[in-house]
Formats: C-alpha cells, sequence, structure tokens
C-alpha cells in the first residue's frame, strides 16, 4: 500500500471512531462463569500493608450509609468531547461537542434531567455548521453522588443506561479477587474555607492484565474514608477484544463490538440476545472480510480522573471528571510498517451543585421537591420525554428535551469547546498521573481461566489486509503471529510470493512499549521498491507495478524509537544494519547507519488559525555507497481577511557523498513537492517553494496554488486549483505543469493528484 492509498484509509477509518463515540459500543461473552461474593479470608493477599486494607474496606463500608444522609440534589451538569483528526505533519479538530443540563438526583426517585444545550460542531466541514447533539449523557453515571467513578470509562462511549457496567470495579463487593492494594504518599486538598485536608494515596494492581480492570490510584480521606480524587486506566489496551460489524442479526446494523470474556451471569451488559449469539451464514462471511480487509485497531481509554469536593464541608460530591483515550491502527510491528498516528479523543464534565436536601430537611424555596414537580417545572409544551415518570425504577432518568434543538445546538449556555478553553485537570499533572498509572503493572494471584490469551493468530489467505501485489512477488499471500508480554509485543510476519518459490520475506520484530517511548528492535528480510523515503523503507504496498529491476531484497536488523502511541509521530530514531540486493543486476551492498525525524508543528488547532511547523530528517549510512541524505521543510499558515487564509511552504534536500540510486531524492510523481508533471525526477538537490491561497465555500475550501521546484540544473513550475476537505487533510487538485524554457526532464501536463495529510 502506497503512503497516500495508507493515509487515505486510515481517514477513512476515523469515521469509524465517529460511530463508536456515540453509543455504538455492544459486548460479547462467551461462556460464562459463576462467580460468589469472596470472603476476605480467600483473598489474604489483597491488601499489600496494613493501611491499605484499613482505607480500602472503610471507604466500601462508608459508601453507602453516606448515601442515606442526602434525599435529594440538584445541579448543572456542563459535558463536552472532542476528538482531533490525525495527521503526520499536524492534528486538526474534528468533532466538538458540548451539552448543559440541569438534573435533580434522588435517592427514591427517578433523576429528572433538562437539557439547557447540545451543540455538535465539525470543524472541519465549517466553523459555523452547529447541530443537535445527543451527547454521552454522562449525568446518568454522575448524578449518583456515591456513583461508582471506576464506571465511568465506558460510560462516556455510550454504554447503555439499562445495562451493567463492564468495569469491575475496585469498590465492587469481592473485588479483592481482582485486585491488590497498596497505601502510598498524601496529597493536600484546598477546601471551600481555604483549609487544607491531607489523604491518602492507595495504588490499586490488578492481578491480570483485561479490558474490565483498571490500573489505579485513589487519594482517600484517613477520617472520613470518603473519595477525594481518583485516576484509572484500562489494565489492557482494546485489540484483539475489539471488531467491527455490518450486520447483526440478519440486519445491516453497523457498529463496534467488544468481546470482554468470561463474566458473571449478573452481568447484563455483557448479554448477547440470541441473534448476536447464533450469527448466520451472511452476517459472519460479511464480518470476517470486512475485519479481515481493514487493519486491527487498538483503543486504549488511557486516563480518567475524577474529583470530588467537600459541599459546605459536610458531603463529598463529584465535581468534574476528565477522560482521555485515543485510537491507532494496530498493524505497524515490523521494520518498515507505516505507524500512523493516533486519533486523540478528550471527554470532560464539570458539575454545579446548586442545593443538597439532606435526609429529613426541608426543601430549599425554588427547588422542586419531587421529582413529578421538577417534570412540571421544567417541562415546556413541545418539549419531548425520554420515558414515563411513574413507570421508571429509582436510579433510572427521564430527560426532557426542548423542542427547538437547533437553538439548543447554539446555546450560550454551552461549554467552551476544548480548543478554546482547556478546563478541568491540566496537562502536566495529566501527563503525571498517567505515567504513574502506566507504571503499575500486574499483581499475583490472578485468575487463570479470566486472563485474556496473550496469542494473535491472523491466518494467510483470509486476512486480506496482509494481502499485496508487485512485480516481483505477483500475489502474496501473508500470516502474522503475536504475543503480548504486557511490557510490550513480538510479532512475526511472513509473506509468501506466487511468481516463484523462494524464501519468503519474514520478519521478526520486538516492541517495547514504554511510557515515554515505543522500541522497536527488527530482523527481516524484506522486499523494498526503488524509493526509501524519509523513513528509509521503502515498502511495496497494497499494489504495485513497474519495473521489478527498481525493488531490491534488503536482509538485516534495525531498531527503531518512536513517540509513545498515544502521541503524533513527531520525533523518532532509526539505526539499521542491512545488506540489499538489486532484482536486476544481483549487486549487493552493505550498510549501516542512522536516521533521525523530527516533525514539530505550532499554533493553534483551530481552522484557519495562525499556525507553523515541518519536519527535519538526517540519515547517515556506511559501507557501500556511504551517503548523507537531510530533508528540511518548513510552513506557514497566515489568516486573511474574510475567512480566507494564505499558506506558504519551502523546502531543501540534499545527499553528500556516493548514493545509490535509490538513495537519491525524488519529485513529481507523487505531487507532493512537485505537481502537474508526467513523471518523477530523481536528483541528490532538489529545494521547493509553494504558494496556497484558500477560500472555505461551505463544506470544503477553494484553493488556488503555485508550484516551484529546482534539481540545481532544472526549474519546474507549476499553477493550479484544488478542492480542499477536511481542513487539508485530503485534497483534490488539478495541476497544470509548466516548461518556462526547459527542454529536458518529466513533461509538464494537466494532471489531477489526490492528496492526503498536506500542511493546508
Amino acid at each position: 500500500m502506497t503512503d497516500t492509498t495508507a493515509r487515505t484509509l486510515r481517514s477513512i477509518h476515523a469515521l469509524f471512531v465517529a460511530a463508536a463515540m456515540h453509543g455504538t459500543v455492544a459486548a460479547q461473552t462467551p461462556e460464562a462463569v459463576s462467580r460468589d461474593s469472596v470472603p476476605l479470608a480467600l483473598a489474604p493477599d489483597a491488601y499489600l500493608d496494613d493501611t491499605a486494607r484499613r482505607l480500602v474496606l472503610g471507604l466500601k463500608a462508608t459508601r453507602d450509609t453516606a448515601r442515606l444522609g442526602i434525599d435529594a440534589y440538584t445541579a448543572v451538569i456542563r459535558e463536552r468531547m472532542a476528538l482531533e483528526l490525525p495527521g503526520d505533519r499536524r492534528n486538526r479538530p474534528w468533532l466538538d461537542g458540548g451539552r448543559t443540563a440541569r438534573f435533580r438526583w434522588s435517592r427514591e426517585e427517578p433523576t429528572v434531567v433538562h437539557v439547557l444545550g447540545a451543540g455538535f460542531r465539525d470543524p472541519t466541514l465549517g466553523p459555523d455548521r452547529a447541530e443537535y447533539f445527543p451527547g454521552p449523557r454522562v449525568e446518568r453515571f454522575a448524578a449518583d453522588p456515591l456513583g461508582d467513578p471506576f464506571h465511568y470509562a465506558f460510560a462516556a462511549l455510550g454504554q447503555p443506561q439499562e445495562a451493567d457496567p463492564i468495569t469491575r470495579s475496585p469498590l465492587e463487593p469481592g473485588s479483592e479477587r481482582h485486585y491488590q492494594f497498596r497505601s502510598g504518599d498524601t496529597l493536600s486538598v484546598r477546601l471551600s474555607d481555604d483549609r487544607t485536608l491531607r489523604v491518602v494515596s492507595v495504588t490499586v494492581i490488578p492481578r491480570y492484565r483485561s479490558i474490565r480492570l483498571v490500573s489505579a490510584i485513589m487519594w482517600i480521606d484517613p477520617e472520613s474514608f470518603r473519595l477525594a480524587r481518583v485516576a484509572y486506566r484500562l489494565a489492557k489496551r482494546i485489540d484483539r477484544e475489539m471488531s467491527w460489524q455490518l450486520r447483526r442479526g440478519g440486519r445491516w446494523r453497523p457498529g463496534m463490538r467488544l468481546d470482554t470474556g468470561p463474566a458473571d451471569p449478573s452481568d447484563s451488559a455483557l448479554e448477547s440476545d440470541s441473534s448476536d449469539a447464533r450469527p448466520g451464514f451472511v452476517d459472519r462471511l460479511v464480518n470476517g472480510v470486512f475485519n479481515g480487509a481493514l487493519p486491527r485497531f487498538q483503543w486504549d481509554i488511557s486516563t480518567v480522573v475524577a474529583d470530588y469536593g467537600l459541599w459546605e464541608l459536610r458531603h463529598w460530591l463529584p465535581l468534574s471528571v476528565t477522560w482521555r483515550g485515543y485510537m491507532t491502527a494496530d498493524e505497524g510491528v515490523t521494520a518498515t510498517g507505516y505507524l500512523p498516528p493516533p486519533i486523540p479523543g478528550t471527554i470532560d464534565w464539570t458539575v454545579e451543585i446548586e442545593n443538597v436536601r439532606e435526609r429529613g430537611a426541608e426543601t430549599a424555596a425554588g427547588i422542586p421537591a419531587t421529582a413529578a414537580e421538577a417534570l412540571r417545572l421544567w417541562r415546556q409544551e413541545g418539549d419531548s420525554i425520554s420515558g414515563v415518570l411513574e413507570e421508571t425504577d429509582p436510579g433510572g432518568t427521564v430527560t426532557i428535551t426542548p423542542a427547538d434543538r437547533q437553538a439548543l445546538a447554539s446555546s450560550d449556555l454551552l461549554p467552551p469547546t476544548y480548543w478554546e478553553d482547556d478546563r478541568g485537570v491540566d496537562d502536566a499533572t495529566l501527563e503525571q498521573i498517567a505515567s504513574e498509572l502506566a507504571a503499575i503493572g500486574t499483581g499475583e494471584g490472578g485468575d487463570p481461566a479470566e486472563t485474556p490469551s496473550p496469542w494473535i493468530f491472523d491466518s494467510p489467505g483470509t486476512t486480506l489486509r496482509l494481502l499485496r501485489y508487485n512485480p516481483v512477488e505477483h500475489l502474496s499471500v501473508g500470516t502474522r503471529l503475536q504475543r503480548d508480554f504486557g511490557w510490550g509485543r513480538a510479532a512475526l510476519t511472513a509473506r509468501v510470493g506466487t511468481a516463484r518459490l523462494e524464501l519468503p520475506d519474514i520478519d521478526l520484530t520486538l516492541l517495547h512499549d514504554r511510557p515515554g517511548h515505543r522500541m522497536f528492535v527488527s530482523f527481516y528480510r524484506a522486499l523494498r521498491d526503488s524509493d526509501p523515503g524519509e523513513g528509509g523503507t521503502g515498502t511495496p504496498g497494497l499494489y504495485v507495478t513497474g519495473d521489478p529491476a527498481d525493488f531490491h531484497w534488503s536482509h538485516g536488523a534495525t531498531i527503531r524509537i518512536l513517540s509513545p502511541a498515544s502521541e503524533r509521530n513527531w520525533l523518532s530514531l532509526r539505526l539499521f544494519a542491512e545488506q540489499d540486493t538489486d532484482i536486476g543486476t544481483d549487486d549487493r551492498r552493505n550498510r549501516v547507519g542512522a536516521g533521525v525525524a523530527w516533525r514539530p508543528w505550532w499554533g493553534g488547532p483551530a481552522s484557519g488559525s495562525f499556525g507553523g511547523g515541518g519536519r527535519a530528517s538526517v540519515r547517515a549510512s556506511a559501507g557501500d555507497n556511504p551517503h548523507v541524505r537531510a530533508v528540511i521543510e518548513g510552513a506557514l499558515l497566515i489568516p486573511l481577511p474574510s475567512r480566507m487564509s494564505l499558506g506558504m511552504q519551502a523546502a531543501a534536500a540534499r545527499v553528500w557523498g556516493d548514493p545509490a540510486l535509490q538513495d537519491l531524492w525524488r519529485i513529481g510523481g507523487s505531487g507532493n513537492w512537485l505537481r502537474g508533471h508526467a513523471e518523477a525526477v530523481r536528483a541528490s538537490r532538489i529545494r521547493m517553494a509553494r504558494l496556497d491561497l484558500q477560500r472555505p465555500i461551505r463544506f470544503l475550501r477553494l484553493s488556488l496554488f503555485t508550484d516551484w521546484a529546482s534539481t540545481g540544473g532544472e526549474d519546474f513550475y507549476a499553477l493550479g486549483a484544488g478542492l480542499v476537505f477536511m481542513d487539508g487533510l485530503l485534497r483534490l487538485d488539478a495541476a497544470r505543469g509548466l516548461r518556462r524554457g526547459r527542454q529536458g526532464g518529466p513533461e509538464a501536463v494537466l494532471r489531477l493528484h489526490l492528496l492526503d495529510g498536506a500542511f493546508f
């Protein structure tokens, strides 16, 4: 697959994230196993010190009794979510949703929710376009003042209201079977009267790695045994457990599916209906082909932080929650694999307490005394009501949604967007918490029956994403075996060509995954094309044509160091030692070398805002054909009046030494540096410049541009116009090359270019 095709598919897969973020999460459960409440005597190793035992058991004991002290309370909750579109050169705002609602929670009645504002915008489709946003509706979980904060992880992704939570909470009875607890440092919490309270941290250690367990830190008040803050992440990233479904129960019902493993029969959230438990042949065929063609995805709920406050110095109530996660394609665990940047997501909500009615107290003036009164006071003619109050059990939710949804989408009561105001826990604190959570690891004594298999096998032929075609191998059939070690993975990938009988393309890669970086160590015999690209790999794509002489075999070893999986690959280092063999001439070259690349971007992320960035990379190779290959590129995006913008880009690339043909720089074919020419031109020295004037038209931008490139002896020019989609993530350009007295080089033509991941 070419880089352009790979990034285009990445853009397509981003669309499926939107479905996941809008409540299509379902769960699949294999044969259930029974689990009774486990007496503490059966888990004597759960508490690793006496302080942890006292705090956790005290916290569990006081939660239900503390709930009895509050009859009802009213509050305003503001929630928002944001997703960014990933790019090798820059990330862009993608989805922005906000919701404001007033609710009344009662211990003995359903919660009544009145939606005050609900707006959804997609900045890539225009800054003025706003739609109604149903939201994750987190008030269902945040309304209960003593609701379990460990249920927020999947709640933010649209877990059905009637379902039991997927997460096995450290606060539930019998949690000692799944967790170990260790006390730690203290934290100072400032109260509303400026007093300082000291709370003690307790580290929650999962006994095994599962998406149903968490790695957590709880900060507990040692006097009242109440939570002041809790931070956690999933004990395992979601990868093999996740699959896509186009059909379910004989119908087209697109969505995402989680296989959560063995569970209690009481976990109604994980029970499948009969149509899901016994999928038909067509369902299995369609879903199998779809999942076999798409890359496997990795989804991580990396950090959730919930803060509590002491209201009027009497009641600990939830104040805010910050949720962060990401999704990315999980297919690049090879020496030459393309690692797409992640799709980062942020969700947060804040609770503004208006009134608390203690047990037996009178209701304050202006506050609804009952759920029925709240429904009567807040409902207007034409409003829609979800559910019937009299038929809804305590703990359920009845929501009032005003009829004018367009007014909700543009309401002044909506919270500011994530890009306008980064409220909640600051980034530095979140990064520190995320690092501490990632370092927790796993404990001892986990039930082997509930531990997910560490193996993943992609069978040959049926895994369509491992098929490829090129003039050397013809059709190449691939297979892959992976082993998860917790600290990282090992992946063995083999491809067998059908053109002739020879040794397969084979790759063994070990991945060491750390909070601050990822390290890949690979041993391989790999087919490469003649253009090594910036990373020096040149892996053939899904479908490649051309002359077999443009390819070569490479075998050797490499080490790659990249940013964490949750961050854009803005900094990378590669060390290699390999032997290349030309297919046409059988010439061999032995090389050792290193390469480093940097891709920064500064400025506001909002569409049309001022920004700048670029890339710089250097690769040095010793042995046969010693050389140094370097490039530096910069770009500026300048906002102009009438919502127009001007993009300016300049770059220089150079090769010093004795490079082989495939080590030279190449422009003109892909259109990345030069558009409007029929073929590519190779050179050891290239300079380029580009101007791009854009104006938004509804959901896209109209672009007028000019390109200039020089190889030192020849100059190339082009003029054109294009349509820019999703703020530059994808664009279609029509360019006309200009000869300007030039005699040689590629022919200047009128040509269409489909580009992705552009600066602007």
